[in-house]
């Protein structure tokens, strides 16, 4: 086998053309050129004029699929790649945007260092939509590794390739852990200030009903009226106001790092559903108080990105061709926990 080195970084959009692209024939193109070779042998020996007539036609045939082979990719352009963040465990979708510059393009496969292959075809004049799955292992940035696009059309005689050492990456949040809220003392404090409690979502006397925003939590939306065809409103209410917690890191119990960040991840998404506002305190960074769906992000990638030397989002993994950063790209770019102000001393 041939061990390659890695090449070199390169930033989306990315063409492949005949410097990046290596050519070299297959188990049964190999094969193939031996029967040729014992064919060649053959006619030579007995002088048989079909001999030579069907083993040149045969070998020129071979000769001339090496260019069609290299064509099948040469053109091709990753425009750019985007992933969804996913909690560790879980399968992380790589959506990428590729661009044959003419023509049909059958049977080109995708696939990233060590992971399954996906074979595609792909349609000329227009972007397909190829999407690799890999398996986060574990919570922080994923990079799936160098990304292989490779074919062996038209006869399965020689293969091309060319490997792009592209910035993919995805964001994995902690896989949560089911642990009891350790915010109930900070729920009665707030009860006893007139706020209601959590499972009332912070509702006392309905007001009404007003246009859904994004953010607005699934428990207030009126889905009777959006049943009846009257569109989307989220119920309004008056009175108490909601409860406000703090999820600190002191307060996560025994355990190592990853158990404790998975323990403050349940206690996110448990206060997001529940309609609370809520923050957020690590080692070294706090976000304050909050309920939409941006600051539940923003918590999840704080503790995602939690001892990671870029937890400060320069590079976002996912560079769209025209300039437009992925939605990995979260606003904000505050240091990781494990970050301690270690210039002082």
């Amino acid at each position: 086998m041939f061990k390659f080195k890695t090449p070199p970084r390169s930033l989306f959009p990315v063409r492949l053309h005949r410097k990046n692209i290596y050519v070299l024939p297959t188990g049964h193109g190999l094969l193939f050129i031996a029967v040729l070779g014992a064919m060649l042998v053959g006619s030579i020996n007995y002088n048989n004029n079909l001999g030579f007539l069907l083993t040149f036609l045969l070998g020129g045939m071979a000769f001339v699929s090496i260019f069609h082979t290299t064509r099948n990719l040469s053109g091709i352009s990753v425009l750019s790649a985007r992933a969804r963040p996913v909690f560790a465990g879980d399968m992380a979708a790589f959506i990428l945007r590729v661009h044959p510059s003419a023509g049909h393009r059958p049977a080109v496969r995708f696939r990233f260092a060590g992971g399954a292959a996906l074979a595609q075809d792909l349609m000329g004049d227009q972007d397909n939509r190829v999407v690799l799955r890999a398996q986060a292992r574990r919570r922080g940035r994923m990079r799936p590794g160098v990304l292989l696009i490779s074919t062996r059309y038209p006869f399965g005689l020689f293969r091309a390739w060319s490997r792009l050492n592209a910035p993919i990456s995805c964001l994995v949040y902690p896989r949560p852990i089911p642990t009891p809220p350790a915010y109930a003392h900070e729920l009665a404090d707030a009860a006893g200030e007139g706020a209601a409690p959590a499972g009332g979502g912070g509702a006392d006397d309905f007001q009404g009903l007003r246009p859904y925003q994004p953010g607005d939590t699934l428990q207030r939306i009126a889905w009777k009226t959006y049943s009846q065809g009257q569109g989307l409103f989220t119920k309004s209410f008056v009175g108490k106001r909601r409860p406000q917690v703090m999820l600190d890191w002191d307060q996560t119990g025994p355990g190592d790092m990853e158990t404790r960040l998975s323990r403050l991840c349940h206690r996110v998404l448990h206060a997001h559903r529940q309609g609370m506002r809520f923050g957020l305190r690590l080692p070294g960074e706090t976000l304050a108080p909050g309920s939409a769906e941006p600051h539940k992000r923003a918590c999840l990638r704080a503790l995602a990105l939690f001892g990671e030397p870029e937890a400060g989002g320069k590079e976002s993994g996912f560079r769209q061709g025209g300039g437009k950063e992925s939605g990995l790209q979260q606003s904000g770019g505050k240091e990781s926990g494990l970050r301690q102000s270690s210039g002082k001393g």
